[in-house]
């Protein structure tokens, strides 16, 4: 139904610091739509690559998985480049920063189907956290973790 998450990539903030995110449509096929509502949407290995032009964006390396029902002929192409639906100058400001900074990119974080019911995804301008700072972040968890089991401890006790 409308406003349900169908994916959600979680990998993503794992290995990116999110510096800024916003909503964007996407393209696509009659097949495409259904396989996702179907939850055959996985945007893991995905990245967003503005055009040469850098008035718009590009999503690829998301696989959408085959819709079950439909006859080969209409079949899409479940990696396909899928062209986003997002404003010119969003484009452009975000192709800017990734075009100057380096180990800044593009990815989806999550799809949805919005109140209209149309997909929308959520895409962020990253920064790659190196490993240090997956450790750091590790580490964060740990103490966060470590510092509740402690609260529980002493509440039970």
């Amino acid at each position: 139904g409308a406003g349900r998450t169908v994916a959600v990539n979680r990998v993503a903030f794992r290995n990116y610091e999110v510096l800024e995110t916003l909503e964007a449509g996407i393209s696509l096929t009659g097949t495409e739509v259904k396989a996702i509502r179907d939850g055959k949407l996985n945007l893991r290995d995905g990245y967003i690559r503005p055009s040469r032009n850098f008035k718009s964006c590009f999503l690829h390396n998301v696989h959408v998985g085959k819709h079950a029902t439909a006859g080969a002929y209409f079949q899409h192409e479940e990696r396909r480049v899928r062209p986003l639906l997002m404003h010119k100058s969003q484009a452009l400001k975000w192709a800017q920063q990734t075009d100057r900074a380096p180990g800044m990119t593009i990815v989806p974080l999550k799809a949805y189907f919005n109140k209209d019911n149309k997909l929308k995804l959520e895409i962020a301008l990253v920064r790659g956290k190196n490993v240090r700072d997956k450790r750091a972040t590790i580490q964060e968890r740990d103490a966060k973790r470590e510092a509740n089991r402690m609260i529980k401890s002493f509440r039970l006790g």
